[in-house]
């Protein structure tokens, strides 16, 4: 029996969201740690002002990018700007 892709209105992100406690911050770059793996998330500068210091419980909304060569992921602490960064790269 041939199987045929399922075919969704949104794309789908591997990783979308990241809850974890924050291992080190910097202005473009934070390590949280969820479940004893610690997530390499590239920031940007008013996700890092409103970050909590390391030690403390962070959320973040990811956008997973996905290359041949590599997987990024970007984080951010409001979903508006994570939908602003996806519609400048496009």
């Amino acid at each position: 029996m041939p199987t045929r892709a399922l075919a969704l209105p949104y794309n789908i992100s591997m990783i979308a969201h990241l809850r974890g406690t924050v291992l080190a911050k910097h202005p473009n770059q934070a390590i949280v740690e969820t479940h004893g793996v610690g997530y390499d998330v590239a920031i940007s500068v008013p996700t890092f002002s409103e970050m909590p210091a390391a030690g403390a419980e962070v959320a973040l909304h990811i956008h997973t990018h996905v290359r041949e060569d590599a997987l990024s992921l970007y984080g951010f602490l409001r979903l508006a700007e994570n939908s602003f960064r996806k519609n400048c790269s496009r």
